[in-house]
C-alpha cells in the first residue's frame, strides 16, 4: 500500500499531512497491511520514522505555498523543501530515537496475541527513558556535517495525565536544554514532540 512514488511526490505541508492520514487510516483498515505496518515491514519503517514527523513539523514550520519532497535513501537528508517559485530553501534531516529492541519485540506482541507489554509506573517516567536515546542519538548526528540541513530529533511520549503538564513541560524544557550543550554541525536543530510542540535547539 506504500510505494516510493506516492512518498517521494512533491506536496505542501498540509498535502503531505494529509497523505500521511489517509494512508495510516486505509492501511488500519487492512489487517495484513496493518501488521506489516506496526512490525515496520518494507517502506513502512521510513514511512513512520521519517515521514509521519516530518509531516508534523512541515505543516508548523513552513508556509502552504512551500512544498515538501521527501527523498527516501541515505544521502544525509531525508526531504527538500522549496518556496513558491520553486526555489530549494531548506533540507531537513529526521530522526526518532527509541528503544529498538523494545519497541521490535512489542510490535511482535501486538501481532500475535493483540495487545503488547504491560507496564506500571509513574507520570513522567515514560519520557525519562527516552532521555539516554535521545542524547545518545544527538552525539551520533553531532559527528556528522548537516551545515546545509535542518535536523529535527522527533519523540512521541505518552500524553500527560491531567493535572501533570507542568512535569511534560518541564521534560521537554530539560531535553531540549540538554541538547543545546552538543556541538552540532548542523543550520538548526529542533526538537519536535509529536504531535505539535517543536522546540528550537540551536541555529
Amino acid at each position: 500500500m506504500v510505494t516510493a512514488e506516492d512518498i517521494e511526490q512533491r506536496r505542501s505541508p498540509r498535502a503531505l499531512r494529509d497523505f500521511v492520514v489517509e494512508l495510516k487510516r486505509v492501511v488500519r483498515a487492512n489487517e495484513h497491511e496493518r501488521h506489516r505496518g506496526i512490525q515496520k515491514a518494507g517502506l513502512y519503517k521510513e514511512f513512520l520514522d521519517e515521514i509521519v514527523p516530518l509531516s508534523l513539523f512541515a505543516l508548523h514550520m513552513y508556509p502552504e505555498s512551500y512544498e515538501i519532497q521527501p527523498v527516501l535513501g541515505s544521502q544525509g537528508y531525508d526531504a527538500l523543501v522549496f518556496d513558491e517559485s520553486g526555489k530549494e530553501v531548506d533540507r531537513i534531516e529526521m530522526t526518532v530515537p527509541h528503544d529498538g529492541a523494545a519497541t521490535a519485540k512489542d510490535a511482535r506482541l501486538i501481532v500475535g496475541r493483540g495487545y503488547g507489554r504491560t507496564q506500571v509506573g509513574t507520570p513522567g517516567d515514560d519520557f525519562n527513558a527516552l532521555f539516554p536515546y535521545v542524547l545518545a542519538a544527538c552525539h551520533k548526528k553531532a559527528m556528522k556535517d548537516y551545515r546545509d540541513c535542518s535536523l529535527v530529533v522527533a519523540i512521541e511520549p505518552m500524553t500527560p495525565f491531567i493535572s501533570f503538564e507542568a512535569l511534560y513541560e518541564s521534560q521537554i524544557e530539560a531535553l531540549a536544554s540538554r541538547m543545546g550543550e552538543i556541538q552540532f554541525r548542523a543550520k538548526r536543530v529542533f526538537l519536535l514532540v509529536m504531535p505539535n510542540c517543536i522546540w528550537h535547539v540551536c541555529g
